[in-house]
């Protein structure tokens, strides 16, 4: 197993990154990137913090797009300090965003639990500074509505993104952020990727598949990463950013990735499939797809994430057909 300092800092070759030596690598207890409290795990964080020693240069920046209260930013700036970075061109390298406010009942309570009582609406921009202080000058922070936030332009060669929770934030970040990705060498890792709740990401990586390699389909507990090997055509980035692919070609996304998904992820897109039908008001399909994947998988009994939302899926189908019939 690698420990977490082996390797020599700086550029890494393609080999190395597909290795996914964040898989075995071993962190010891009392590891500083295990420190800060956040909604990541101890293999996402070796992943962010191997990629920002290793993988990054000095031909672009590293964009945080949902930081929360910076696990993640803690350990791609820990990465890249420890590469001997800790800026681009005397320019802060690390890019963080977030609404840094609680709107969301789950966020609120994460944060009382962890660190202080918080109301909704009530920023936690100072317990992000607090875990981040050792970082504090290789960070920007972009706060308040993501959506209304530009990139200034410059090269990003890791973006990784946590703040697709609706069809519209991803979309803004596709927009924002692909055309400045340096092909054959940039990174994206989608934190929610091993999660139903938003198939638009799955869609639209998918979508992507083209210019697209997949590093590494399962960080646990739910990122996954990929490499960008060429250029995006700026067609396909205003197709995501206006979102606007047909129902048919939403399924058809979902049906290649499961067609050829390792047998750790195929499960989960199976059930994003269901969750897409039931945003489509398709009931009795996602009916359908639900009773083949409980039919192939032994939900009930597993322990994964996958099934637990599968049933999550079910309950709001027999939820949703129950209120349809009232109303006929």
């Amino acid at each position: 197993m690698e420990t977490l300092n082996n390797g020599s800092a700086g550029m890494a070759d393609i080999d190395a990154l597909k290795s996914k030596p964040w898989q075995s690598m071993e962190l010891p207890a009392d590891a500083a990137i295990l420190e800060p409290k956040g909604m990541v795990g101890p293999k996402e964080r070796a992943c962010y913090y191997w990629l920002g020693r290793n993988w990054l240069t000095d031909r672009g920046h590293i964009v945080d797009a949902g930081c929360f209260v910076g696990a993640s930013t803690h350990c791609f700036a820990a990465g890249a300090a420890d590469g001997g970075r800790r800026d681009l061109n005397g320019e802060r390298l690390v890019h963080a965003f977030d609404y840094f406010k609680v709107v969301d009942k789950y966020v609120g309570e994460a944060i009382t639990r962890d660190f202080r009582p918080i109301g909704e609406g009530e920023s936690y921009l100072d317990v992000f500074e607090t875990q981040t202080k050792p970082y504090a000058d290789m960070i920007k922070t972009y706060s308040g509505d993501f959506l209304a936030h530009r990139w200034h332009g410059a090269p990003i060669e890791i973006l990784f993104i946590d703040i697709a929770k609706t069809a519209a934030l991803n979309a803004h970040a596709c927009c924002e952020f692909l055309p400045h990705l340096i092909p054959g060498h940039s990174v994206i890792i989608q934190q929610d990727y091993y999660h139903c709740w938003h198939p638009y990401i799955h869609i639209s990586m998918e979508f992507l598949d083209d210019e697209l390699e997949l590093v590494d389909d399962h960080v646990p507990h739910q990122s996954a990463v990929w490499r960008l090997t060429k250029p995006i055509p700026q067609e396909k980035i205003d197709r995501l950013a206006a979102y606007d692919l047909t129902k048919e070609e939403r399924l058809s996304l979902l049906d290649r990735i499961i067609a050829k998904a390792s047998p750790t992820i195929k499960p989960m897109i199976e059930v994003v499939k269901a969750w897409q039908l039931c945003l489509d008001g398709d009931w009795e399909e996602a009916e359908q797809a639900h009773r083949k994947l409980r039919h192939a998988r032994d939900v009930e009994m597993m322990q994964a994430l996958w099934a637990k939302q599968a049933l999550e899926v079910a309950a709001h189908i027999k939820r949703q057909k129950s209120r349809l019939n009232d109303i006929t």
